[in-house]
C-alpha cells in the first residue's frame, strides 16, 4: 500500500518524461540559434566587403571599407570560434568551425587583395611600370598561402631566357580579381554551412 502511495503512476511518470524531454529540446534549440547567431556576426563583415567589391570602388574607398569591415569581423572572430566549440553534436561542432575557417580565409584574401589594385585594361597599360605587374615569387607564395586561388594568366615569361633570371610576371589587376572571387567563393561555402546548420 505505502509502495504504492510513494510510487508516481504510470500516466503521471510519462508526461514528466515528455515535458522533460520538451525542455531539453527548446533548450538546446535555443542554444544553437545562439550559436548559429555568433556565427553570423562573423558572416556579417565579409558579406559586407563582397557588396563594396561588387559595386566598384578605387583603392581609397576599398583602404578605408576595409579596415571598417576588419574592425567588425576582428571584434566578432573569438565569438564565431568559441560559438563553434560550444556545438554538442560533432558534426555540427565540425561545420560551424569550418564556416569560422572559410570566413576567416575569406578576410585574408580581401586584405591580400588590397596590395594587387590595379586596372584590368592591361592593353592600356605599360607592362614594363613596376605598378602593374608582379613576380612569380610572390604569384607562388599566394598560391601557396591559398590553396583554393584559381591560376592567372602569364603576363610576360622571361623563363625561355635563363640568362636575364627574371622568371615570370603577372599583371595586379588580374591577381586582384582573382582574390575577390576566391573570397566570394569562401563566403558562399560559409553561408552554405550556416544554412545546413540552421535546419539540423
Amino acid at each position: 500500500m505505502c509502495e504504492a502511495l510513494t510510487r508516481p503512476p504510470k500516466k503521471t511518470f510519462a508526461v514528466m518524461l515528455m515535458l522533460i524531454a520538451t525542455v531539453s529540446a527548446c533548450t538546446s534549440s535555443k542554444r544553437k540559434e545562439e550559436e548559429v547567431a555568433a556565427l553570423r556576426n562573423s558572416y556579417a563583415p565579409v558579406q559586407d566587403m563582397e557588396i563594396v567589391v561588387s559595386g566598384g570602388v578605387n583603392l581609397y574607398q576599398y583602404s578605408e571599407r576595409l579596415t571598417d569591415a576588419l574592425l567588425k569581423f576582428k571584434n566578432s572572430e573569438d565569438g564565431c570560434k568559441q560559438a563553434a566549440a560550444k556545438f554538442e553534436d560533432q558534426n555540427q561542432k565540425a561545420l560551424a568551425a569550418g564556416v569560422c575557417q572559410h570566413l576567416g580565409t575569406a578576410m585574408d584574401a580581401y586584405i591580400s587583395a588590397k596590395e594587387f589594385f590595379g586596372d584590368t585594361h592591361k592593353t592600356d597599360l605599360d607592362p614594363f611600370t613596376d605598378e602593374n605587374m608582379f613576380g612569380e615569387k610572390t604569384y607562388e607564395d599566394l598560391r601557396n598561402r591559398f590553396p583554393g586561388l584559381e591560376e592567372i594568366q602569364v603576363g610576360i615569361d622571361y623563363s625561355s631566357t635563363p640568362s636575364l633570371q627574371l622568371g615570370k610576371f603577372y599583371w595586379r589587376g588580374d591577381m586582384l580579381q582573382a582574390l575577390w572571387r576566391l573570397a566570394n567563393r569562401e563566403r558562399q561555402t560559409a553561408k552554405s554551412q550556416m544554412d545546413q546548420l540552421s535546419q539540423m
